[in-house]
């Protein structure tokens, strides 16, 4: 129970925050003492600058070959996760409200997870370069790609004008140009960002508990959680568990027709079956800071909320079996997948 316990922490710690917000949601709110306009955009920032301090993009050079397995990850990140995602809502329509079918559609688009996909890719004998690579190209593609499609489907669904040229400029301040500075300090000082980044590694998930804390106390607030019933959160749990286990097995189906190596393999399937939560929460912060009022931003996260520890529980249980490497001599050992 402790092992599972202990694997699980930023799971409870998100399902405490989000009691957290119900129960007390006065900190959060707008005004609050936690000041969430200008903390949560903060975070953001201090998020992707200690990504560029720890990001070995000295390997990028290394593992942007293949270029098929890439084209294969960006491919499922953008193109036929959302395809699936479409044909998983189609029984759901007539039960979900609005929000929900829209966070549906914000996990279906958001990049592939960073130091996730690298390190269960790593664990699990897949190859790290390539990891890197894709997963790095993807999020920085998601900062023109995510607002293109979410204005697009926006603009469709409520009629929001909500200015591209405007929101990618933001997205750049606030993703695009701290990955830069944390970048560029890490080629001037290599030891020093290192550590840093070793030091501060837990900080980025500290800081996400407090953007979903803020944004789920803004919205009981406001009462806009309140006709959520019981059921529509079932359905969301269940079509998320039921999405990723589709997804997963087509991705890994599908990987077999680049007749890769068994390391790009599954590389592949952990860089194309993932989805970020880090880079998701920010992009739908911005998008939505575009456009006040037009959908609840707590509602849009649940989905996504709800993907991202069950990926994380499915990546442990399939790293553990794929951290079996076999011998010369026919013998198996076992690597520690933790």
């Amino acid at each position: 129970m402790q092992k599972i316990l202990k694997k699980n922490t930023f799971t409870l710690w998100l399902l405490g925050a989000v009691l957290l917000a119900i129960l007390y949601p006065g900190p959060g709110s707008k005004g609050g003492f936690l000041l969430p306009e200008f903390t949560t955009k903060l975070g953001v920032w201090v998020i992707f600058f200690l990504q560029g301090l720890g990001l070995p993009t000295g390997e990028l050079a290394t593992g942007y070959r293949p270029k098929r397995l890439h084209a294969f990850v960006l491919s499922w990140n953008y193109l036929l996760f959302p395809l699936v995602t479409g044909l998983v809502l189609i029984p759901l329509s007539l039960i979900l409200p609005v929000e929900l079918r829209l966070g549906f559609w914000l996990l279906a688009i958001v990049p592939t997870t960073v130091s996730s996909a690298v390190v269960f890719s790593t664990v699990s004998g897949g190859n790290t370069s390539n990891a890197i690579f894709s997963t790095v190209f993807s999020n920085l593609l998601s900062v023109i790609l995510v607002p293109a499609v979410a204005v697009a489907y926006l603009a469709a669904e409520t009629e929001a004008e909500i200015p591209l040229a405007l929101l990618v400029t933001r997205l750049f301040i606030l993703i695009i140009l701290p990955l830069i500075i944390g970048q560029v300090i890490r080629k001037c000082l290599p030891v020093q960002a290192a550590a840093v980044a070793k030091k501060t590694k837990s900080l980025g998930n500290w800081i996400i508990l407090l953007i979903v804390h803020c944004a789920f106390a803004g919205s009981v607030s406001a009462g806009i959680l309140d006709g959520l019933g019981g059921g529509a959160i079932a359905a969301v749990i269940g079509s998320t568990v039921l999405l990723l286990l589709v997804v997963s097995g087509l991705v890994w189906w599908s990987a077999a027709l680049l007749k890769p190596t068994r390391g790009q393999r599954i590389t592949a399937f952990f860089c194309a079956s993932q989805k970020s939560l880090a880079t998701g929460l920010p992009l739908a912060t911005s998008i939505l800071a575009s456009a006040p009022g037009v959908v609840d931003m707590a509602t849009l996260l649940i989905p996504l909320m709800c993907y991202h520890p069950a990926q994380l529980i499915l990546a442990g249980i399939l790293s553990g079996q794929w951290s079996v490497i076999e011998n010369s001599d026919g013998s198996s050992v076992a690597t520690d997948s933790e």
